[in-house]
């Protein structure tokens, strides 16, 4: 094993955001684009993993690369929003072009559509590559350092958090990726250098890689107190028409909710265990960090949102709901998400001394008490005052 696959087995996520419930492996090929070496009729086949042996046995992982948005169960109550029809697109876009580079190689599989998104983790989580702004040219990083500054005060936990920023970009520098492969690999040089021939390929002719948001679309919390955020996420979330600042601070406040978790994980009590790789399990952590991010958003010592920015939050929170019942990477649905994050704000808005700052433990007790009203919630909530 070398020397930073140690790290690896560290990464402890609770995601917030979550792109699909369950995905399809198969990637069917526009007979109109394959390339001559391939059959029309053939498949592309994700492989189950790349280069990489990141462990996530002890995490809730969300974000799965293998690209198309499906779902294990789909009752009446629980259906699509508008963040999959955005995905959906961005990930057409994605596999067109990788099809338009493509030669037919099925390493290449492995190699763009497996090992670029460890990589891009890898880079964000521990190797502090591009981690120092936010947004695509930085234009958020003075924004997303207010926001922290105001977590830290309102949680008292200063200084105790990194935030780090996830960028297409990064996919661009091969130097970086050779050494990825060199120190969180077992590939031997000769086998480098013929992926670095294949990374360049791609990198050169497609419109997509690494260019696509699906490559930064990741927003999730380690056990070792470091927050990632990614442009793409944002950029997938933006496109349902939510105002960008209204999406950053969200998903910094709900990845701030699991390090709250984290925190408190030999003392918090609940129903059943967290973090427990069940979609019981995960749900239930998951919809109290949307819980917290309601509480701290709205609070008149958070964020201070107004009606119009509490709105657009919300709605963040019901577009990433998933109807993926079977899966242990189960965030809750729309309707229970819009729910977990509304009775946050109905906690803050509803507290006699307005400026009260309740404590972690006295915000984990209210969301206990409202935890079964949140699953039972089985259609879509008005968004009202």
């Amino acid at each position: 094993m070398k020397r930073n696959q140690q790290k690896i087995l560290r990464l402890a996520l609770a995601i917030g955001l979550t792109l699909t419930s369950c995905s399809d492996d198969t990637i069917p090929v526009d007979e109109t684009t394959a390339p001559a070496a391939v059959n029309a009729k053939a498949s592309i086949t994700t492989p189950a993993k790349g280069h990489f042996d990141l462990d996530f046995s002890n995490s809730v992982r969300e974000f799965k690369p293998n690209l198309k948005l499906t779902t294990a169960v789909e009752p009446s109550e629980c259906g699509d929003t508008p963040f999959n029809e955005v995905a959906d697109y961005y990930n057409d876009l994605l596999i067109d072009g990788f099809i338009s580079a493509w030669d037919g190689n099925p390493d290449a599989i492995t190699i763009i559509l497996e090992d670029y998104f460890a990589i891009n983790q890898i880079a964000a989580a521990y190797e502090g590559k591009n981690t120092d702004y936010f947004g695509a040219d930085g234009e958020y990083t003075n924004y997303v350092k207010q926001q922290v500054r105001s977590l830290e005060k309102f949680w008292g936990m200063a200084n105790l958090i990194t935030v780090n920023g996830q960028h297409t970009e990064t996919l661009e520098d091969l130097d970086f990726i050779q050494y990825i492969y060199e120190n969180y690999s077992s590939a031997p040089p000769e086998e480098i250098d013929y992926i670095l021939e294949i990374a360049e390929n791609f990198n050169t002719n497609s419109d997509q890689i690494p260019e696509n948001p699906f490559f930064a679309s990741d927003g999730f919390a380690t056990f070792d107190r470091t927050i990632v955020i990614g442009d793409g996420i944002v950029t997938l979330l933006e496109e349902t028409g939510l105002d960008p600042k209204v999406v950053w601070s969200s998903i910094l406040a709900h990845e701030w909710g699991h390090q709250i978790q984290f925190l408190n994980f030999d003392d918090w009590q609940y129903p059943i265990p967290a973090f427990n790789d069940t979609p019981e399990s995960t749900r239930m952590t998951e919809l109290e960090a949307d819980f917290i991010t309601g509480y701290f958003l709205t609070h008149k010592r958070g964020a201070t949102y107004n009606w119009k920015r509490v709105e657009d939050f919300l709605s963040a929170f019901f577009n990433i709901g998933d109807c993926g019942f079977e899966s242990p990477g189960h965030h809750g649905t729309p309707a229970q998400r819009l729910a977990a994050a509304k009775a946050g704000f109905d906690l803050a808005n509803g507290t006699k001394k307005k400026g009260q700052i309740l404590s972690q433990q006295e915000v984990h007790n209210a969301f206990l008490s409202e935890l079964d009203a949140i699953v039972g919630t089985s259609a879509s909530r008005r968004i009202t005052k």
